[in-house]
């Protein structure tokens, strides 16, 4: 009999949670984590022993290669006095995947709340699962979509920039399904531009609009509501992932590594 129970979040993702609290993470298998990921997409790890200073990078090791950035491989995504960038504020992320300016996409999201928001102050962590939104295109919209690419391009202020084009449905790089890699734009602190080819000039507005729909239905997008001490392990190349806001005077601070 194990120690934890498993529950099955809305509309994916699961929930395991330790019965008394307080109980090292490593008590799990790393293949019983791995293969948690691939079935539900999102993981979430709740009333676990937390991973304090360098406890946090040495676990994710456990599950792969870090991805290195500027300034380590521990991001402290939380509200900067003086941020120049959107992700160090209080204001909502739009949809994106991690590592795409970094031309090394991650396969795992590993997120570590220090402090979470009051539940009615917003803060919630979006997900995505692209395969789930493409089962519910129709064949038409999938057609028009496979002949659509994308160039990003942003300033390298933070840890982040330059440009890159993708398509908008790609392969899987394991299981060959489909995939949506799409960033939306970003008009806050360093923006993202977007110059898009397979949609014409006119409808390209009506292409945004569809895609931020999408990416919020209810059916494929999961909003993770955080709780101090909340583990959560997200598989980067099938979501998406984002943020809501949260009020100004909410505390909220995640720590994220990116696992390749």
């Amino acid at each position: 009999m194990t120690d934890w129970t498993l529950e099955k979040l809305n509309p994916f993702g699961l929930l395991v949670a330790h019965h008394r609290g307080s109980t090292d993470l490593r008590t799990i298998p790393v293949s019983a984590l791995q293969q948690w990921v691939d079935d539900h997409r999102v993981l979430v790890l709740r009333k676990f022993s937390a991973l304090e200073g360098t406890a946090l990078p040495e676990f994710c090791q456990r599950l792969g290669e870090l991805l290195e950035w500027d300034f380590g491989v521990v991001n402290n995504l939380e509200v900067r006095a003086e941020p120049n960038n959107y992700l160090y504020t209080n204001r909502a992320v739009p949809f994106h995947w991690d590592g795409a300016f970094a031309g090394r996409v991650p396969h795992y999201i590993f997120f570590h709340c220090d402090s979470a928001p009051a539940s009615d102050s917003g803060g919630e962590t979006l997900f995505c699962d692209t395969i789930r939104l493409l089962q519910r295109a129709a064949a038409e919209r999938l057609e028009t979509w496979k002949h659509v690419t994308i160039t990003y391009a942003t300033d390298k202020i933070v840890h982040y920039g330059g440009v890159f084009t993708s398509p908008v449905i790609c392969r899987h790089p394991q299981t060959g399904e489909d995939v949506l890699r799409f960033a939306e734009p970003v008009v806050d602190l360093n923006p993202v531009r977007l110059e898009i080819d397979g949609i014409p000039a006119l409808d390209q507005a009506a292409f945004l609009a569809e895609m931020h729909e999408r990416l919020n239905d209810d059916a494929a997008c999961y909003r993770h509501r955080w709780l101090k001490g909340d583990v959560v392990i997200a598989d980067n190349r099938v979501l998406l992932h984002g943020r809501n806001a949260f009020t100004e005077a909410a505390e909220r601070l995640i720590r994220r590594v990116n696992i390749l």
